[in-house]
């Protein structure tokens, strides 16, 4: 009899301890899930919020500022960060005022000549061209236009400032300084640098009776002598 209710009791323990640890294989698989589940939600939710929007433009896909970061930006600036809020800096989409000339199709600086009223009236272009050293070379403003196959950001005509009053024609100062050496003394030198009247003079007079001859080789050495025109000395051979 005590032998029959000790196997029961032992038997409806084994029994309890199965089910206590069906129990807690059951709960070590649910609690997790009930705790990781919300978390791996709001952590979602917040990476899509903070996400870089696309908006479509055209044909071409453009970046934008997430709206975190536009709300940073001063009120003073509210007109600039409307136009530029499709643009991303960091996208692989470049200001097209920012292209490299190789890229820009630009036109002559303008050529006033002297003219200060009509230089005053368009607001840009040259007065006179040339000049060796930096501070002797004027400055101007041309429009540029980026070229078709080019991708960008913003107006593709725009006016690029900075460039130089300079153009190049058929002077090159290697082929003047031999003619003066050798051809001197007929005025060959002035007559290819345009100055046909102290050309015609130096011819009469060959050379100056070589005195001529020999100063203005030293003033096209000095770069004292240049073309008649403003041009520049063309540096291509």
């Amino acid at each position: 009899m005590h032998t029959t209710r000790y196997i029961l009791l032992i038997s409806s323990f084994g029994a309890s301890k199965t089910t206590m640890q069906r129990k807690l294989i059951l709960f070590s698989v649910v609690i997790p899930f009930l705790v990781i589940s919300p978390v791996s939600h709001a952590i979602q939710a917040r990476s899509d919020k903070e996400q870089t929007q696309t908006v479509v433009s055209g044909t071409a896909v453009q970046s934008v500022v997430p709206v975190q970061a536009q709300s940073q930006v001063g009120s003073n600036s509210q007109a600039a960060s409307t136009t530029n809020s499709a643009f991303n800096p960091l996208g692989p989409t470049v200001m097209c005022s920012f292209l490299p000339r190789d890229f820009l199709e630009c036109k002559e600086p303008i050529d006033h000549r002297n003219n200060d009223s009509a230089r005053n009236e368009k607001g840009y272009g040259c007065l006179r061209f040339g000049g060796s050293n930096y501070e002797d070379v004027e400055h101007t403003k041309v429009q540029c236009t980026v070229y078709t196959d080019i991708d960008c950001y913003g107006a593709r005509t725009f006016f690029r400032d900075g460039v130089p009053c300079v153009r190049y024609t058929d002077h090159y100062f290697v082929t003047t300084l031999i003619y003066s050496m050798l051809l001197g003394f007929l005025g060959m030198d002035r007559f290819c640098l345009g100055q046909t009247g102290t050309a015609v003079g130096k011819l009469l007079t060959m050379g100056g009776v070589g005195v001529w001859w020999i100063i203005d080789v030293i003033l096209l050495i000095t770069n004292n002598l240049l073309p008649e025109d403003g041009s520049n000395w063309n540096p291509y051979v």
